[in-house]
């Protein structure tokens, strides 16, 4: 039996790396850390640069099952940036895992290369630890944040340290000076812009499409609009049908692709926004109509105009 069982481990000992690279893809990023300590060709194929591009920290949040998250996501990063070795490109945060300034400082220092950045939720991030992180991260090229204080030194962090920066997706509750002042005093060239699921003031969002001339995709499916704090955020296929609205569609002609959702009335999205469920629920914000945003499956009810 024990010739058998040494038998069969120098045969699991002995696979090739291209196929073991196939079955670690397999594994969500939890088992892809524990399975270094099988042999020594384990090891090494499970420190290829393949298997740590993207950190997705989706396993580490759970709905039934309450633990520790703040230590178990210390020491997730910790390990995952250990054997990412500097390759780590993409990180995504679930928007409930309590995510503070240590947790970013980590990232910060050990993925130079990071080109995306999905954090939904900064109540416990600090601004000096964002900007210190987003420093070090020169090859930035995207990132998912809220519409909060921090998010606006962000901004003027990326605009100093990352040069190639271009698609940004706003998440949640935006404020008018967050689209206007902001956007409107340094000259990043931003490409891509989803305020997919916000609650956005029409005010900014006019000044947005009016200064950023180099803007070729925009996201507005499910958004509510507010004219002013007087008045209830409306859909805005709602607008369409008055001078206000023709002025938004004049303005997103001159895009490459413009979305937004046709049939508010019968569209969940749109009708749990107009409920007033704006928060971080059924796992939305990983989803987006733009390709290069969307981190999930699963088709939306949506228009768009495409030159």
């Amino acid at each position: 039996m024990a010739d058998n069982t040494i038998h069969e481990q120098a045969r699991w000992d002995c696979l090739r790396i291209n196929i073991l690279l196939e079955i670690f893809e397999t594994l969500n990023l939890i088992d892809r850390c524990t399975i270094a300590q099988v042999s020594h060709s384990w090891r090494m194929a499970s420190l290829d640069s393949s298997l740590w591009r993207t950190i997705d920290l989706q396993i580490l949040w759970s709905d039934l099952i309450r633990v520790d998250t703040e230590i178990r996501l210390s020491q997730a990063l910790t390990t995952m940036v250990a054997y990412g070795q500097g390759n780590i490109t993409c990180i995504v945060f679930h928007p409930n895992l309590p995510t503070k300034d240590e947790h970013l400082g980590i990232i910060g220092r050990g993925c130079p290369h990071l080109k995306r950045l999905v954090m939904p939720c900064w109540d416990s991030i600090s601004v000096t630890a964002m900007s210190d992180a987003i420093n070090n991260w020169g090859e930035l090229e995207s990132i998912t944040m809220p519409s909060l204080t921090p998010s606006f030194r962000a901004m003027l962090t990326i605009d100093g340290s990352c040069e190639r920066f271009s698609q940004l997706k706003i998440v949640g509750v935006i404020h008018d000076g967050f689209l206007s002042s902001p956007f409107g005093i340094f000259p990043v060239e931003l490409k891509v812009l989803s305020l997919q699921c916000c609650l956005v003031p029409l005010g900014g969002l006019l000044a947005i499409m009016d200064m950023h001339l180099h803007l070729e995709v925009l996201n507005l499916s499910h958004v509510l609009l507010y004219l002013d704090e007087r008045m209830n955020p409306m859909p805005l296929m709602k607008l369409f049908d008055n001078p206000v609205g023709m002025l938004i569609l004049e303005k997103a002609f001159r895009l490459s692709s413009f979305f937004y959702c046709a049939d508010y009335e019968s569209c969940s999205e749109c009708n749990r926004m107009m409920a007033g469920r704006t928060r971080h629920s059924d796992e939305w914000w990983r989803l987006d109509e733009v390709a290069s945003l969307n981190l999930g499956m699963g088709e939306k009810d949506h228009s768009y105009i495409s030159s």
